[in-house]
C-alpha cells in the first residue's frame, strides 16, 4: 500500500493494522489486513521484471457504510487490491504501474498486450464466461421448466374438461334411468287396472 498512487501516510498501529490517508479515494484512518494470497508469475518464459502476483483483501474500518458502494470505491479497491512484485524496484507496484512498466519494456519488439492483459485480467474473464455460461444455463433449464409446466397445466385443465363431460353423462344417464323407471311403474299400474277389469 505504500508507495501506491495517492497514498499520503502508511503507518503500523499494530498486528496487520495501519493508519492509511489516501487522497484518491479519499481516506484517512485505519486499514486492517484481512488476508493476502501471493504467487509466482508465470510468463511461459518472457522475462517481464515481475516475480510475483499479489490479490490482498483488506477492511476500511473508519470508512463510511453508504461509500462502500460508491462507484469511485470500487475503482479505487481495484488498483489496491491486485499488486505486482517489480524486482528491478523491488517493491509491490499497482496494476497501472505494472502495465506501463510492461509497455515500455517490450514497446519496441515483442507485444505483449494479449499476454499481459491475461496476466492481469485472466482470472476475472474466466469467472465473468463462467457466470454468464451459469445464467444461460439456468435460463435455458427455467424455460424448460415453465415449458412442462403449461404442458402439464394443459394436460389437467383436458383432465377436467373429460371429468366435467363424465359427470354430465352420468347425471344424463341417471335421469333416463329414472325416466325409465318412472315409465314402468306407470305400465305396471296401468297393468293392474287392466287386470282388475277383467275379474269383474
Amino acid at each position: 500500500m505504500d508507495g501506491l498512487p495517492g497514498t499520503v501516510a502508511f503507518e503500523k498501529l499494530g498486528d496487520g493494522r495501519y493508519r492509511l490517508e489516501d487522497t484518491d479515494l479519499p481516506y484517512e484512518g485505519e486499514i486492517r489486513l484481512v488476508g493476502a494470497l501471493v504467487r509466482p508469475v508465470d510468463t511461459a518464459g518472457v522475462e517481464t521484471g515481475f516475480a510475483h502476483f499479489g490479490m490482498v483483501e483488506f477492511e476500511l474500518v473508519d470508512l463510511r457504510p453508504e461509500r462502500l458502494s460508491s462507484q469511485s470505491y470500487y475503482y479505487w479497491l481495484s488498483d489496491r487490491q491486485t499488486l505486482h512484485y517489480s524486482e528491478t524496484e523491488q517493491r509491490w507496484v499497482d496494476p497501472a504501474t505494472y502495465q506501463s512498466a510492461l509497455t515500455e519494456r517490450f514497446s519496441g519488439g515483442l507485444s505483449l498486450g494479449p499476454l499481459s492483459f491475461m496476466l492481469n485480467y485472466g482470472i476475472w474473464v474466466f469467472l465473468i464466461a463462467l457466470i454468464v455460461f451459469v445464467f444461460l444455463a439456468v435460463g435455458r433449464q427455467s424455460k424448460k421448466a415453465r415449458g412442462l409446466m403449461d404442458d402439464s397445466a394443459a394436460i389437467n385443465q383436458q383432465a377436467r374438461e373429460n371429468l366435467d363431460r363424465t359427470q354430465a353423462m352420468q347425471d344424463e344417464v341417471l335421469a333416463i334411468a329414472r325416466e325409465t323407471r318412472d315409465l314402468h311403474a306407470e305400465s305396471n299400474a296401468l297393468l293392474k287396472e287392466i287386470l282388475l277389469k277383467l275379474q269383474r
